[in-house]
């Protein structure tokens, strides 16, 4: 938590990004509750308004690299504040619940392909090199302390204060995020990077030529396209088991939205305290962390299905969660620090829509399989396939490959 005190830029985001994914928590809840309860079916549209425009993160990444990245995410925090504005004046047309609600959910997922490797760009500019792994583990933190506290509070407050305000605060939060960007811009300075050889011919790339940038940069890092095949099946099995979470917890475990709050937000504080725990990994050799974390997140998942009490399956996501918060961190620090600054957005934003391509997929199979296989079949799926990553992870990252700690200290604002 130190580099929240140590730099002023860094704490802005941090805290808007607080405020932000709170108010989307609290909204997914109370969405994916209410349209399980009138159609269970939809889940699985659903599940695609989530993923399906973020495969569009391969464009937001090119877009990223050529503007500025602190003002595109200004501008797409403000433009879902607006969204939510518009989604709540059609809360007035009767029975449009469902079809407001994964609009929003689809509008919330375009704009995350475009924030998303900017954050990529700019976290890595607030803080200094050796303090990276430990601000991503804090930012991720952000995103899992206000999932954990708003999917908690997402199934009381359904009941408490109604839908209309969950938009409403929904809408807030967006804007409060904005507010907070604004702030951490004033202590932000960016000049594009320019490739050498994109210099020297004074050439401006096209998008297809930027793809292609981006494709060859991740094709150099140490063991990331072996791994590819293996990390969209997961994602496939991962997405296609928590589209169907709140029916899971309302027939198998015969619980309310209260329980399926509690449940999720089990899983997202794991991913707190993997968050806070990711500095106490950095020093150890990188597939040795991360495939242990993984391995051991995937035989919890395996056993998620067996639980009978909502506080045991709630105490199972959790520790999983803790496991999945420090290899995703470790992971992302490691491909950090790997990529060149000039091709960064590029290579992220390519590596969340490849990383993310079999999510929509997922999400579909867990709809069309809905009363057809049994529920516990897509969990069982999902814990083997994670441990087939974790073995992917142990076999094609080089066993000297590690976080980086140079010794240098640039000063913190």
């Amino acid at each position: 938590m130190g580099t929240i005190r140590r730099y002023k830029g860094f704490r802005s985001l941090w805290i808007g990004q607080l405020f932000s994914q709170f108010g989307n928590a609290v909204f997914s809840i109370m969405a994916l509750w209410e349209i399980q309860l009138h159609q269970p079916q939809l889940l699985a549209v659903a599940g695609l308004a989530m993923v399906l425009p973020s495969l569009l993160a391969a464009f937001g990444g090119v877009v990223v690299d050529r503007h500025h990245p602190g003002r595109l995410m200004l501008w797409t925090d403000l433009l879902r504040g607006v969204a939510v504005a518009l989604g709540l004046g059609a809360l007035l047309i009767p029975g449009s619940l469902d079809t407001v609600t994964i609009a929003l959910i689809a509008v919330n997922s375009l704009g995350a392909a475009f924030f998303g490797p900017a954050e990529m760009v700019v976290v890595p500019r607030l803080v200094s090199a050796q303090d990276l792994a430990g601000a991503n583990g804090v930012y991720n933190l952000t995103y899992q302390l206000s999932n954990a506290i708003g999917a908690a509070i997402g199934g009381a407050a359904i009941a408490a204060i109604g839908v209309i305000w969950v938009f409403g605060f929904d809408m807030a939060s967006f804007w409060i995020s904005a507010a907070a960007i604004l702030l951490m811009l004033r202590t932000f300075t960016w000049e594009p990077p320019v490739a050498p050889a994109e210099h020297e011919r004074g050439e401006r790339s096209g998008f297809l030529t930027s793809f292609g940038t981006g494709w060859a940069t991740l094709r150099d890092l140490p063991g990331i396209t072996r791994m590819m095949p293996v990390v969209v099946l997961t994602n496939f099995a991962y997405m296609a088991a928590f589209t169907m979470l709140p029916y899971w917890i309302h027939h198998e475990l015969h619980a309310g939205a209260a329980a399926y709050g509690l449940i999720d937000a089990g899983w997202a504080t794991g991913l707190i305290v993997g968050g806070v725990l990711t500095s106490r990994f950095q020093r150890w050799p990188l597939r040795t962390s991360s495939s242990l974390m993984f391995g051991a997140q995937s035989l919890l998942l395996l056993a998620f299905p067996f639980a009978t009490q909502s506080w045991l399956a709630g105490g199972l996501l959790l520790v999983a969660g803790i496991g999945n918060g420090i290899g995703n961190a470790l992971m992302f620090t490691m491909l950090q620090q790997l990529t060149p600054e000039d091709v960064r957005g590029r290579a992220f934003g390519l590596l969340f829509t490849l990383f993310g391509i079999a999510n929509p997929l997922g999400s579909l199979a867990a709809g069309v399989a809905l009363g057809h296989i049994p529920l516990i079949v897509s969990w069982l799926v999902a814990g083997l396939t994670g441990i087939w990553l974790a073995a992917s992870i142990w076999r094609s990252v080089p066993a000297d490959l590690g976080i980086a700690q140079p010794a240098g200290q640039p000063e913190a604002v």
